[in-house]
């Protein structure tokens, strides 16, 4: 049999061979394992999903903005100009009509410009990608996602012409000022209708793709001509515009309609509002107006807090991120926050993002115990409590001995809490919270 075994340079060939196969199978395996879940998004009528508008209000019956697409508001790809659909290739994916989801060229130029330039200064998300992204996926920076988003984007061009994804891009993605797609964007900065645009308008639309807030018109003017120079351009580059039309386009730059108090709009708000209307209106409404609990003042208030203090004190403490809501003492909303930058992350940090509550739970645990028999002057000790390898401590390090339900809720104390919760057990405490609207599953454990 030793006739049949590779020698020499060959078994070495061999042994490398099988070495790549083992680590390609792993690797296979890994990223199937990765993306599968990523395909239970595309189950159900995914493409109807925005098929309502809704026009969302403050408490005072003020409109602060919109949310959803109804199909026939839509424009088509043929009636929209043609200078705007060779912008947004241009600059977003000149091979989209040549590559099969993943541009690998562009992927790999853009990380060499990214080496080079020891940061990100270029993506390499194909447009397919990106409606991924924007259909199925989080903003999150992470190798899973980015496998999945490979994966959807396959999917999607199995699924989809190239010409209907295009106009899913086009109608799906964020401009700024709340507003989706090119179509609302074009009535939001311009006041016109799509197919009115001229071509720097056009170009200033498309540099909103890769950045809606920094190069929004009613943010910076300048930065969003200057970006939309560069995308006039990458479209001579691509050979879609002329060095004439360029500079005809440049003599008469884009004006865009004033509009009072551009980038404060509420966004993570109105999403909110928008998934919770979805999952509340019967099938087949397609038009909801809704009047909501928030107060303008204090979301503006919310909004500049959230900036002031990330831009004193986040570097120094290694933040870049923050999020808040404000309640009245009923429980309405009357402003939320759920993110630095809605442009660079739709996210919403103040409904979604998982956080360890910490004190703002104990209301659940006093709740319970009032539920069961317990009165706000019913005492119970504040001493030294040891469950398994934890032992709670008060922030003050000491202790007061029998105390109030409402001493140790007024002070905050932490072994009171802990002591109920081992009296009442945890089960009864987490249905408590459950009823009162949390919806993470809680685990009890012992």
């Amino acid at each position: 049999m030793d006739r049949f075994r590779p020698r020499g340079a060959w078994k070495w060939a061999v042994e490398i061979l099988d070495e790549m196969a083992t680590w390609g199978v792993a690797g296979s395996v890994l990223m199937l394992t990765l993306a599968l879940p990523a395909f239970e998004e595309v189950r159900g009528d995914w493409l109807a999903q925005d098929e309502i508008a809704v026009t969302i209000l403050d408490r005072y019956g003020t409109e602060i903005g919109r949310r959803g697409i109804l199909q026939n508001d839509s424009v088509p790809l043929d009636e929209m100009p043609p200078y705007l659909i060779q912008a947004a290739l241009a600059t977003e994916d000149r091979r989209f009509y040549s590559h099969f989801g993943i541009d690998i060229a562009g992927t790999f130029r853009a990380l060499l410009a990214n080496a080079r330039a020891q940061g990100v200064v270029q993506g390499g998300s194909s447009i397919t990608q990106q409606l991924a992204k924007n259909l199925f996926l989080s903003n999150e920076r992470t190798l899973e996602r980015k496998i999945k988003e490979a994966f959807l984007a396959l999917w999607l061009e199995v699924n989809l012409t190239k010409d209907e994804i295009l106009k899913l891009y086009l109608d799906r993605a964020y401009m700024g000022g709340g507003a989706f797609g090119v179509v609302a964007a074009s009535e939001f900065y311009f006041g016109k209708d799509v197919r009115e645009l001229t071509l720097a308008e056009a170009a200033m639309l498309a540099g909103l793709f890769k950045a809606p807030t920094a190069y929004a018109p009613h943010v910076d003017l300048a930065a969003a001509r200057a970006r939309a120079a560069e995308v006039l351009g990458n479209m001579v580059e691509a050979d879609f515009l002329t060095e004439g039309q360029v500079l005809a386009a440049l003599r008469n730059p884009a004006v865009p309609i004033p509009r009072a108090q551009a980038g404060t709009a509420p966004d993570f708000f109105l999403d909110y509002i928008y998934d919770e209307v979805v999952r509340l209106v019967p099938p087949g409404q397609t038009t909801v107006v809704v009047t909501t609990t928030l107060e303008p003042r204090i979301q503006a208030a919310a909004q500049g807090a959230i900036e002031t203090n990330l831009r004193e004190f986040g570097p120094a403490n290694g933040v870049r991120q923050a999020a808040t809501v404000v309640l009245s003492p009923d429980g309405a909303v009357r402003g939320m926050v759920g993110g630095r930058d809605y442009g660079a992350s739709q996210f919403n940090r103040a409904v979604y993002a998982l956080r360890q509550p910490g004190s703002s739970f104990k209301p659940f645990v006093y709740t319970t115990a009032l539920m069961n028999g317990y009165t706000p002057r019913s005492v119970v000790p504040d001493a030294p409590i040891t469950i398994g390898n934890w032992s709670p401590r008060n922030y003050s390090r000491g202790y007061s001995g029998p105390v109030t339900l409402l001493t140790a809720l007024t002070r905050s104390i932490n072994t009171v809490p802990v002591r109920l919760a081992q009296a009442l057990g945890r089960d009864r405490i987490v249905e408590t919270a459950h009823r009162m609207g949390i919806r993470s599953e809680l685990p009890v454990t012992r």
